[in-house]
C-alpha cells in the first residue's frame, strides 16, 4: 500500500493510468455485450412463448361457436363445382 503522504512516481502514475484505461475498456466491452444480448434474449423468450402457445390459441379461436358455423358453410362456388362434377359423373 502506498502511504498517503508519499507522491506516486512517474512510473506508478503511468501504471495507474494504464490500469484505469484498461478498466474503462473492459466496462465498455461488457456494456456492449449486455446491450447486444438483451434484445436477443427478449426475442428468444417471445419466440418461444409464441411457439408454445400459438397452436392452443388458434384451436381455441377455431372452435368458437359462431366462427365454427361460418367455417362449415359451403361456399357457392364449391357447391356449384360439386354439382357440375356430379352431373359429369352421371353422364359417364
Amino acid at each position: 500500500a502506498v502511504p498517503v503522504s508519499r507522491k506516486l512516481s512517474t512510473r506508478e502514475q503511468r501504471d495507474c493510468e494504464v490500469i484505469q484505461r484498461l478498466i474503462k475498456c473492459y466496462f465498455l466491452i461488457v456494456r456492449k455485450s449486455i446491450q447486444d444480448s438483451v434484445p436477443k434474449t427478449v426475442m428468444h423468450f417471445l419466440v418461444n412463448h409464441v411457439k408454445e402457445h400459438l397452436q392452443s390459441e388458434l384451436v381455441g379461436q377455431l372452435y368458437k361457436q359462431p366462427l365454427l358455423q361460418e367455417l362449415l358453410i359451403e361456399s357457392q362456388e364449391t357447391a356449384q363445382q360439386r354439382t357440375e362434377v356430379a352431373q359429369m359423373l352421371e353422364y359417364i
